[in-house]
């Protein structure tokens, strides 16, 4: 086909030229630009109609054919050929030579900074063209993706006037980023504040972001290191972003209330949105669509839970919720890649800009705003100190008046009591004389007492001996007493524990009861029943029997056979044999004096 040229008039400084240029696709990659060049493959180059060129073949060269006739007369114009758009994988821009023969530019998103001929970050190249001269130029572009290509023909004084002027609104951009950082910088180390320090981190991410976006990064600060633009054109940069929002919208929400739920769920939604991160970049590649949907949507449940934990203390904070909408619009805007507002593509690109500076803004007036409430809480705090100070002082002096009146008070009243006592005194030394001879009386009254109190001793020995040798209970009374195993478990649970509970797998000494008068550990759940290391630990026949054999053991005045005992309770003899050597053994344990103890200290005697 015809090549189509692009006509430079006198009164042109700047064209787009992208849909002027011809392509042809080399989807097997073997072409070099001798072949393209060739005029027999001068027909198998298409018309461009799209600024996209072609959506298909990420993966194969794309050549494209540049063809300029300079119809100006003037030789002060020098024109320069700019590719616009940082993240192009790799362009070739091939010069025609004299001799025929072209001569190669090679730049891109995967090679060094270096490599190029114009130091800018856009791809420039001088054309070298005279007035009235033809040429036909030829780029080979590797893509990433399906991106919108921007190319311009521009004069020297138009690339230089565009260029400065573009600079120069990046620089403020980025200026007032950093102002940002540093006041939220000082103010972290100032206040200690986490909310300030995760507010930096979200500031460094957006201009990490912008400077692989706009290929700043690329030429002050990673030029040597082109595998960093990766990162910032991938979901990494993307990642560190919705953490640190995430983390700072949660501290701004705990500023003004504790939520334990917001915590909760900002913190699920880190964990699922590292998983889906991790997803991307090693297992299963998501659509485009529903990355962006359920990314805004792990943002938009924590975001959802604190505005509603806010609104329920009266905390409407606007600045707050439209900087999170800024932070929406860049999330779809910056990964759709397709999304066209302008007709301009630089400003569809550079849209994110200006929404990210005024996303920092608003965040910035919500943290003013905080800052304020709570500089208005420290007020009233201070207020409300003041007047209970004052109170405090008020009720001091009114208690020191009154203490003072009563101090008057109880000076006269003693007063009045010494005079009282000097009276009373007199009266004593008269009866301290009555006493005296009183006390001759109570003399021979004391004799009188000692000699009744000797009598006294010999009779309560007499009982004593009387008591110890009574008769004891037969085992029918004896259960009227302890009438059955829960009687025995009750008294012998009470008994044993009656000074403090000490679980014996753990020490502690907090409990629950548990059934059958038991003892549950409240740490380590331990169960222990009353007969645990007592005489009637593993009893194999009921226990209120074996209570009563203990209770005949302690009567001196009673020695019954095993052959008796077994007749009274109905047990067997070698049963009854066996417990009461058992009761014997435990006697022997403890010392045990028949006369002194009762049968009950026997009860906790363990043998085991």
């Amino acid at each position: 086909m015809t090549p189509t040229v692009v006509n430079l008039d006198e009164d042109v400084s700047s064209i787009s030229v992208i849909q002027m240029m011809d392509f042809y696709l080399d989807t097997t990659s073997v072409y070099d630009i001798d072949d393209v060049a060739a005029p027999s493959f001068q027909d198998r180059f298409q018309k461009i109609s799209d600024p996209h060129v072609i959506y298909d073949y990420l993966d194969a060269a794309l050549w494209m054919r540049l063809t300029v006739n300079n119809l100006q007369d003037s030789h002060t114009k020098s024109w320069y050929f700019e590719s616009w758009g940082f993240d192009i994988k790799n362009i070739s821009f091939y010069f025609p030579n004299p001799d025929g023969s072209f001569a190669e530019s090679t730049a891109g998103f995967d090679l060094p900074f270096g490599k190029r001929d114009i130091h800018h970050k856009n791809f420039n190249y001088l054309l070298n063209l005279l007035p009235s001269e033809k040429k036909t130029y030829y780029i080979k572009v590797n893509r990433n993706y399906n991106q919108e290509f921007v190319f311009h023909l521009r004069t020297n004084e138009k690339f230089i006037s565009h260029s400065l002027n573009e600079y120069l609104l990046l620089g403020i951009y980025y200026g007032v980023l950093i102002l940002i950082l540093i006041f939220n910088l000082y103010l972290f180390f100032s206040l200690k504040d986490r909310l300030y320090l995760y507010f930096v981190c979200l500031i460094l991410a957006c201009i990490w972001f912008s400077l692989g976006r706009d290929g700043f990064g690329f030429q002050y600060i990673w030029p040597n290191t082109p595998w960093i633009n990766r990162l910032t054109n991938e979901n990494f940069i993307e990642f560190f972003i919705i953490l640190a929002t995430l983390l700072f919208s949660n501290r701004f929400v705990q500023k003004y209330t504790k939520s334990d739920k917001v915590i909760k769920f900002t913190y699920w939604a880190i964990l699922v949105k590292m998983a889906f991160f991790i997803n991307q970049l090693y297992f299963f590649e998501l659509y485009y669509i529903t990355y962006i949907s359920i990314t805004i949507l792990i943002l938009l449940v924590p975001f959802s839970l604190g505005l509603r934990s806010l609104a329920k203390v009266n905390i409407y904070s606007w600045s707050y919720i439209m900087a999170y909408g800024c932070l929406f619009l860049v999330i779809m805007y910056s990964y759709s890649k397709t999304i066209d507002i302008f007709d301009n593509p630089v400003l569809n690109w550079y849209f994110v800009y200006p929404v990210i500076f005024l996303e920092m803004v608003l965040f910035s007036f919500s943290i003013f705003r905080q800052i304020k409430f709570l500089q208005n809480e420290y007020i009233v705090a201070n207020r409300e100190r003041a007047l209970a100070l004052e109170k405090n002082n008020q009720l001091t002096l009114e208690m020191n008046t009154k203490l003072k009146e009563k101090v008057k008070a109880r000076t006269e009243e003693i007063e009045a009591m010494a005079a009282d006592l000097a009276r009373k005194n007199v009266e004593l030394q008269t009866t301290n004389l009555k006493l005296q001879e009183l006390n001759s009386q109570v003399s021979q009254m004391n004799k009188y007492l000692e000699e009744n109190n000797h009598k006294l001793q010999v009779n309560m020995k007499q009982v004593n001996q009387d008591m110890a040798l009574m008769k004891g209970l037969d085992f029918e009374d004896f259960k009227n007493v302890f009438p059955d195993k829960d009687s025995c478990l009750k008294f012998l649970s009470e008994l044993k524990w009656k000074e403090r509970y000490i679980c014996k797998k753990c020490g502690f000494n907090k409990f629950t009861n548990g059934p059958n008068h038991s003892k549950r550990c409240k740490s380590c759940n331990y169960l222990e029943s009353p007969t645990v290391d007592t005489l009637f630990h593993k009893v194999k026949f009921p226990i209120e029997k074996a209570f009563y054999m203990l209770y005949l053991s302690n009567r001196k005045d009673i020695e019954l056979t095993a052959t008796e005992l077994s007749e009274i309770l109905e047990l067997r003899r070698e049963t009854c044999w066996t417990f009461k050597n058992k009761i014997a053994l435990a006697m022997e344990k403890v010392d045990h004096n028949i006369e002194l103890n009762g049968w009950e200290s026997l009860a906790l005697v363990h043998l085991e």
